[in-house]
C-alpha cells in the first residue's frame, strides 16, 4: 500500500490563488533577469513562497524557511507550479532573490504587481492616503562599499523614539479602502516634506492619471508646506491633510472658533462604545495668495499628549515663577513706587501666562545699617527708616488654561475642496481618518516577529525586503478587501470573526485564524501526486471562501 502523509494547508490556498490570479510570479519574471541561473524555483515564484512566509504564524520570518516549508502542502501554495524540490528552499537562495530584485529595481517590481492589483480587483485609485515611517537597525552600515543607488541605512528623525540607531525611511500609499499600491524605501533622514513633494510630483504618471483626472492625496501635516502647496496646485492635485502649528493661522483659526457658535454636529464615525464625538467649524483663509477651505474640528476626547504637554508647562511656570519670588521677596524698597514698578518689571520679564500675581505691600520700620565697623557706642543713636516689600500670591488662570485645554480638543484640516455641499465637513474629517489604513500596513514594517527578517547586512537587500514586505500586505489586505465586499450586501449573513462574534468586517487576522488547522492528505500514485481533504470543511470555512470568491476545490490536487 502506498503511504498517505498529511500535510497543512490552512488558508495558504487561498493567499496561493489570490497570487495566481494577479499572476504575481509571472508578472515579477518578466521584469527581473535571472541571467543564467540553474535554479529550478524561478524568481517570481520564490517571491510568492516568501510571501507566504512572511504572512506565516512562525515566530521569526525568512529564517530556516525550508523548516517552514517542510510540513505545508506546496502544490496548494503555488497552484502554477506544483512540482518544487524543497531543497531550493534556503536562505542563501532567498538572499541571492533579493539581491535579483534590487538589480531589477524593487519599486518597479512593487508599482508592476500594484497594477495588477489594480486591474484584476477594479481598486479604486483617485484617493491616495500617504504617510511615512521609519525602521530602527541594530548594527553598524557601511553605506559606501554598496550600489550608490541605494538608500542610506543613517540617523534621522527616528519614529520608534530610537535615536541612538540607524534607520530606512519607508513611505507608503493606499488606496481609500487600505490597499498598498504605493512605495518607497529611501534614506534615514529623509525629510517627510521632501518625499511628499516628490511624491506629488509623480502621482499622476504612476497611477496613470490624465490632468482631467479627479486626484485626491490624503496626508498628514509633512504634506503642509508653501512649496507643497504650490506643487498640488500645479499638477491639479486636490489634498486633505492637518494644517501644522509652524502656520501662525492655525492657532488663530483654532481661536477664532472657540468663540464662534456656528459649530456643526458631526457625531460617531465609529459604532464602538468609547469612540470620540465630534463637532465642527469650516472657514476659507488664504495661505501665500491660494485660498483654502479650513474644517476646525472639535473632540470631546481631548488629546492627552497635549493635555500632559500643558499641566507640564503650567507646572513649570510655577516653580520657576515661586523660585524668582523667593528672592523678590527679600528685597527692601524705599518707596510703594519703586515695590510697584518693580512688580511690573517682574512680570514683563516671565512672560506669565497660566498664573495670576496678587502683590502686597508690607511696611516695616528697619535700623539704617551703620557705615562704621563695630559696636555702637554707649548713647549712640542709630537711625532708623520705614522700607517696603513686596509679597506675591500665585494662583492659576483658571480662565487661560480653561481655553488651552478647551484648544487641546482642536486640530484644524486644510483641503483644496471648496465645494461645501458636494464634500460635507464629516466627509471631509472621514477622509482624513481614512490614514488609520495606511498605520494598519506600518504593522507589518513593525511587527517584532519580522526582526530577524531585517538582519541583513546590505542596504540593497534590506530595500528589496522592505518592498516584499510590502506586497506580502497588498495580498493580505486584497483577501480582507474581498470578504469586506461581499459581506457589504446585506442580504449576505455576516460571518464568525474572532471569539465567534458575527461581523461584517472581518480582518484579514481574522479570516487567517478562521481558516487555520486544515490539513490534507498526499499520495504519490504512478508518480504524481494526488492532494485531497480527509473530511469537510467547517461551515464558517466554507462561508469565508465562499465570500472569497473561491472553494474547497482549491485544496485538492488531483493529476
Amino acid at each position: 500500500m502506498l503511504d498517505i502523509l498529511p500535510y497543512r494547508a490552512d488558508y495558504y490556498p487561498v493567499l496561493g490563488q489570490i497570487m495566481r490570479e494577479m499572476d504575481v510570479a509571472g508578472t515579477i519574471n518578466r521584469i527581473v533577469d535571472a541571467g543564467d541561473s540553474q535554479a529550478k524555483i524561478d524568481v517570481g515564484t520564490f517571491v510568492c513562497l516568501m510571501i507566504h512566509n512572511l504572512l506565516g504564524d512562525v515566530n521569526i520570518r525568512l529564517y530556516n524557511m525550508d523548516s517552514f516549508f517542510e510540513d505545508k502542502a506546496l502544490p496548494l501554495l503555488v497552484p502554477w507550479q506544483s512540482h518544487i524540490d524543497i531543497s531550493e528552499i534556503n536562505d542563501d537562495r532567498a538572499a541571492r532573490v533579493l539581491d535579483t530584485m534590487w538589480m531589477a529595481d524593487p519599486q518597479k517590481v512593487f508599482s508592476a504587481v500594484a497594477n495588477e492589483s489594480i486591474c484584476i480587483h477594479e481598486l479604486d485609485t483617485s484617493i491616495i492616503h500617504g504617510d511615512t515611517t521609519s525602521k530602527s537597525f541594530q548594527g553598524v552600515f557601511d553605506n559606501t562599499d554598496g550600489d550608490e543607488l541605494a538608500p542610506i541605512v543613517t540617523f534621522g528623525h527616528n519614529k520608534d523614539h530610537r535615536p541612538d540607531l540607524k534607520q530606512l525611511i519607508f513611505g507608503v500609499g493606499t488606496t481609500a479602502d487600505g490597499i498598498p499600491i504605493m512605495a518607497e524605501v529611501t534614506d534615514g533622514n529623509e525629510s517627510d516634506k521632501t518625499l511628499n513633494g516628490r511624491w506629488v510630483k509623480n502621482l499622476r504618471s504612476v497611477l496613470g492619471k490624465d490632468i482631467q483626472d479627479f486626484l485626491l492625496y490624503v496626508a498628514d501635516s509633512a504634506l503642509v508646506t508653501t512649496p507643497n502647496l504650490h506643487l498640488m496646485d500645479k499638477y491639479h492635485i486636490d489634498f486633505i491633510s492637518r494644517l501644522p502649528g509652524t502656520f501662525s493661522v492655525e492657532g488663530e483659526l483654532k481661536r477664532k472658533a472657540l468663540s464662534d457658535d456656528s459649530w456643526e454636529s458631526i457625531g460617531k464615525l465609529s459604532e464602538e462604545k468609547k469612540a470620540a464625538t465630534y463637532q465642527s467649524c469650516e472657514m476659507t483663509g488664504e495661505i501665500d495668495g491660494m485660498t483654502y477651505r479650513f474644517v476646525i474640528i472639535k473632540s470631546d476626547q481631548k488629546d492627552k499628549r497635549k493635555l500632559k504637554a500643558l499641566d507640564r508647562a503650567v507646572e513649570r511656570e510655577h516653580k520657576a515663577l515661586t523660585k524668582d519670588l523667593e528672592e523678590l521677596i527679600k528685597r527692601p524698597f524705599a518707596c510703594k513706587r519703586d515695590a510697584e514698578i518693580e512688580a511690573e518689571r517682574f512680570l514683563k520679564e516671565h512672560d506669565v501666562k497660566y498664573h495670576i500675581t496678587d502683590w502686597e505691600i508690607g511696611e516695616k520700620t528697619e535700623k539704617v545699617k551703620r557705615e562704621k565697623r563695630g559696636r555702637p557706642r554707649n548713647g549712640e543713636k542709630i537711625p532708623s527708616q520705614m522700607n517696603y516689600y513686596l509679597a506675591g500670591k500665585l494662583h492659576r488662570n483658571d480662565q487661560t488654561y480653561k481655553t488651552d485645554r478647551e484648544l487641546c480638543g482642536l486640530f484644524v484640516l486644510i483641503t483644496s475642496l471648496m465645494d461645501v455641499k458636494k464634500y460635507s465637513s464629516r466627509l471631509i474629517l472621514e477622509r482624513y481618518k481614512g490614514q488609520g489604513n495606511v498605520e494598519r500596513i506600518f504593522k507589518f514594517i513593525k511587527n517584532p516577529a519580522w526582526i530577524g527578517s531585517f538582519c541583513l547586512k546590505k542596504p540593497e537587500r534590506i530595500a528589496a525586503l522592505g518592498y516584499l514586505v510590502l506586497m506580502a500586505a497588498m495580498i493580505y489586505t486584497l483577501w480582507e478587501r474581498r470578504v469586506r465586499k461581499a459581506l457589504s450586501d446585506l442580504d449576505v449573513a455576516p460571518i464568525e470573526g474572532l471569539n465567534r462574534q458575527k461581523t461584517r468586517k472581518p480582518t484579514a487576522f481574522a479570516l487567517q485564524k478562521g481558516m487555520s488547522s486544515i490539513l490534507v492528505l498526499s499520495q504519490i500514485v504512478d508518480g504524481q501526486l494526488s492532494m485531497w481533504l480527509p473530511k469537510p470543511l467547517k461551515t464558517n470555512q466554507k462561508r469565508i471562501l465562499e465570500l472569497s470568491g473561491l472553494s474547497d476545490k482549491i485544496y485538492n490536487s488531483v493529476p
